[in-house]
């Protein structure tokens, strides 16, 4: 992926309510920031955590996170855009639905 996909992805999840992500230079992920999200319920669930906001965006949406304690940052979600544009806008539609729950 290039500079240009980083930047759309960032840019759209910014735009959205409850979340911003942190974009790593060179890489396919971004790490999205749900701190704004800990004791809310979406999706039917309360969110405890990225663990809680992992399993129920996967659950609802059918988006597939990983918890950002597994790489030492509690209350984020890493999310890779490694795939096509398509897909990519896809998961960022789920996600904006998903927030709205």
């Amino acid at each position: 992926c290039d500079d240009a996909t980083a930047q759309q992805v960032g840019d759209t999840i910014a735009a959205m309510d409850g979340v911003s992500c942190l974009e790593p230079q060179g890489a396919f992920y971004v790490m999205l920031n749900i701190e704004k999200l800990i004791g809310r319920t979406l999706g039917g669930r309360v969110i405890r955590d990225d663990a809680d906001f992992c399993e129920a965006f996967l659950e609802k949406s059918f988006v597939a996170l990983t918890p950002g304690k597994a790489f030492g940052i509690a209350n984020f979600a890493r999310w890779s855009y490694a795939a096509s544009m398509e897909n990519i806008e896809r998961g960022c539609d789920r996600l904006e639905a998903f927030l709205k729950t």
